[in-house]
């Protein structure tokens, strides 16, 4: 089996019961429980030689040059084992397939990342047990703007309104506009594959990307998706104005075309449109953009519903997002007010294949009856970026009662700390009580992989390649599983 050590420094080895040697492979059912308890230990000031992790086969190993590796390696809080490809057989004290009730100690096949069999059976002999952990599958953030994923911290202050936020990222870009198209290809590739690998470290394997063009090339692109990281891009659109419209919808046809064409951006990478928002493009480029979904059979994401200066623009054709619009020289007097508002957008936008609908803070009741007869349509929340705007209450509770698909995303680090998913779902768990662990989990697995229309992700199933993690409990039923689920602080990925 191939695999790496993980492990937070500070851990060590015991001078005394050092034993001679253990070797590290499928029959030893205990060794990982054996190592985390060796390496609880005090450290004593030895030295030993250098070991080998990151994909070589641990054979002939003992615990106590493992726990020295874990010592020298500081990354997580426990140990885990990490593979961006696993094969092997696993058991543990729960596995948590998200799609089908949680099993008490099951087990399941992986080969080279695939789930080839998952029982609820006594385990077989050649079983690696992880000892008292959940296994759950990788996580799934729908939404993100990885471009800014430079940024040591939000732009703009917490509470503020929307167009005023706008207006500074728009000025953030210009800042940025003054180098040359080399050096602002450069910088924000190297955000992207940067946002990338904090989103893999953070247990994320599926994620649904707003893509700016230009986006990834080459190289980058293959460092982005390195360790089975699946990005669904949808390049951005906008523009009220014709010219501008046609200029971007032009320019995101053109590289969707070529990618898909050339295979340029390697297999993990697949592709969607996203017309922006309604403050920012013509219903006719939405039009535009859902033909070409409907043509290619791609998925579409827009940002809707997402404050209530949008509505004011829809409804009025007035307020603070004409006030931007108007500072910014993109105003176009006869794009508003529009007839429907977010009710006619929706009807639009339900003519794709896929879609999804990106925030949608301020949906009505009416608007959520409709969004649940779409089976082809899910919703996006991103509930720090939700906080940080300091929004009404998000209607999650109606959304989830109407029967609407609900994903989760982290957004941007222009409006959120990081881009760790769990925070999202620590996030809801710790402000909308009423609803469920298991639904938060859903949330964050399988309906974000359902909403993005990757069936073979965010749950344990037999064909599935989900990526897995876990966290460690003792749980001896359901009751106390959710418990953990919820008390969990991060998800520590096994591959």
């Amino acid at each position: 089996m191939h695999c790496a050590v993980i492990a937070h420094g500070g851990y060590g080895w015991p001078n005394r019961h050092v034993p001679s040697r253990l070797p590290f492979r499928r029959s030893s059912h205990r060794t990982v429980a054996h190592a985390r308890r060796a390496a609880a230990a005090p450290f004593p000031a030895v030295a030993a030689p250098p070991f080998a992790v990151a994909g070589r086969r641990m054979v002939d190993r003992s615990v106590a040059k493992f726990a020295l590796a874990i010592r020298q390696t500081p990354r997580y809080a426990f140990l885990e084992i990490a593979m961006p490809c696993p094969t092997g057989t696993f058991t543990a004290r729960w596995l948590v397939p998200v799609c089908q009730r949680p099993i008490c100690g099951g087990w399941l096949r992986v080969e080279q990342g695939k789930v080839v069999a998952l029982e609820a059976s006594s385990p077989p002999g050649d079983c690696i047990d992880l000892g008292d952990v959940a296994v759950l599958p990788g996580l799934v953030n729908c939404h993100t703007h990885l471009e800014f994923s430079d940024l040591p911290s939000p732009l703009g202050e917490p509470g503020g309104a929307l167009p005023a936020w706008v207006a500074t990222v728009v000025r953030h870009r210009l800042a940025q506009a003054t180098d040359s198209p080399s050096v602002i290809a450069q910088r924000r590739a190297s955000a992207i594959v940067a946002g990338c690998a904090e989103s893999t470290a953070a247990g994320v394997r599926l994620l649904g990307e707003i893509a700016t063009l230009p986006w990834l090339e080459g190289d980058a692109a293959t460092a982005a998706t390195a360790e089975e990281l699946r990005i669904i891009a949808f390049a951005e659109t906008l523009g009220l104005r014709s010219e501008r419209a046609n200029q971007t919808f032009q320019a995101a046809e053109d590289w969707i075309r070529q990618s898909m064409s050339r295979r340029s951006l390697g297999r993990n990478i697949s592709f969607g449109y996203s017309p922006h928002a309604p403050y920012s493009t013509s219903l006719e480029l939405v039009d535009r953009c859902v033909s070409q979904a409907c043509r290619f059979r791609l998925p579409l994401a827009m940002h809707l519903a997402e404050s209530r200066e949008e509505l004011q623009l829809l409804d009025e054709g007035r307020g603070p997002f004409r006030e931007v619009l108007e500072s910014l020289g993109a105003w176009q007097a006869d794009a508003f007010p529009q007839p429907g508002g977010v009710g006619e957008c929706l009807k639009r936008l339900a003519r794709a294949p896929r879609c999804l609908v990106v925030h949608g803070n301020y949906l009505t009741d009416d608007q959520i009856t409709f969004l649940a007869t779409q089976p082809q349509m899910s919703v996006i929340f991103c509930p720090r970026t939700h906080a940080f705007f300091q929004h009404d209450p998000y209607p999650l509770s109606r959304l989830l009662e109407a029967g609407v698909r609900v994903g989760l995303g982290t957004d941007s680090r222009a409006s959120n700390p990081d881009l760790k998913l769990w925070e999202e779902v620590r996030h809801v768990l710790a402000t909308v009580p009423a609803v469920t662990v298991e639904s938060v989990l859903k949330m964050a697995t399988l309906w974000g992989a359902d909403a993005l229309g990757q069936s073979d992700c965010g749950r344990l199933a037999v064909g599935a390649r989900p990526g897995l993690w876990t966290l460690p409990t003792s749980a001896t039923d359901e009751t106390e599983l959710w418990q953990a689920i919820a008390n969990a602080t991060a998800p520590c990925p096994l591959g």
